[in-house]
């Protein structure tokens, strides 16, 4: 029964995933001031998700020891981010201003080290079990990342500022930080460490990272706009992290259930 209901919810991921990327890329065809709207107001309800599911995730843990902290990070990180695209949505579609670089990136900013230190915060338990080979194999593959993302920005011909360049800077260096924890955490995965929870959350990162250098490759060339094919992947990361963050809560669930059980039988 646990087997046919994670499977159903997989099967309900992966057309979550296809259903947005196909509904952005039809208002993309419709036209570009479609594909704003559309994006701004598509990305309220989604985000918001991940905020409810994060704050559920509280609720079940509580607020002591380090799951129970790390998912009160989670939840910070969640409603930062989420706050952030509210911001973009309100500055571009009722105030007509441009959102990058603006007060929403201070929110997104802040998110950053809530979800780093959620992610040291969910590991800490099964420290033991992380190598140093690990570590530099995670290191390894941030640093390859953030290196061209980084040549690419300073690079780009561009007439932005240099605040802007310097915030649009932040973002691979940011996203090659946490990459580390989730790589080591999907390596524990495939060791039986931990659960589900983390290839979702690799997946996740992943769309955040190739998203952050598309954004910042079109932003900074002129040519990003709000409805950018681009912004898809935005999408799927929280998607990603939702149904991450439902998987680890329906887990909590089931050995809830199972210790409730054994607990009946004494």
């Amino acid at each position: 029964m646990e087997t046919l209901q994670k499977l159903k919810s997989q099967r309900f991921m992966l057309f979550s995933l296809v259903a947005t990327g196909i509904a952005m890329l039809v208002a993309e065809i419709i036209g570009k001031e479609t594909a704003t709207v559309f994006t701004n107001w598509i990305f309220l309800p989604i985000p918001g998700i991940l905020v409810v599911l994060s704050v559920f995730s509280v609720k079940r843990y509580g607020i002591t020891g380090s799951h129970g902290k790390a998912w009160i990070f989670f939840a910070i990180f969640s409603a930062m981010w989420f706050i952030a695209e509210q911001i973009w949505a309100i500055m571009e579609m009722f105030y007509s201003q441009k959102p990058f670089p603006s007060i929403a990136d201070l929110f997104y900013v802040v998110g950053y080290p809530a979800y780093f230190l959620f992610t040291i915060l969910y590991l800490q338990p099964v420290k033991n079990a992380i190598t140093k080979k690990m570590i530099i194999t995670s290191l390894l593959i941030a640093i390859a990342i953030l290196i061209p993302n980084l040549y690419m920005t300073f690079e780009n011909n561009s007439d932005e500022n240099g605040f802007a360049v310097a915030v649009g800077a932040f973002y691979p260096i940011a996203d090659a930080i946490v990459l580390v924890p989730a790589i080591l955490g999907v390596m524990l995965f495939l060791g039986g460490k931990v659960n589900f929870l983390w290839s979702l959350m690799l997946l996740g990162i992943i769309c955040e990272v190739v998203a952050d250098t598309g954004f910042q490759y079109f932003s900074l060339d002129n040519s990003y706009y709000t409805g950018h094919p681009v912004d898809i992947l935005f999408l799927w990361s929280y998607i990603l992290f939702s149904f991450g963050v439902y998987d680890h809560v329906n887990l909590f669930k089931t050995k809830q259930k199972s210790l409730s059980d054994k607990e009946s039988l004494r």
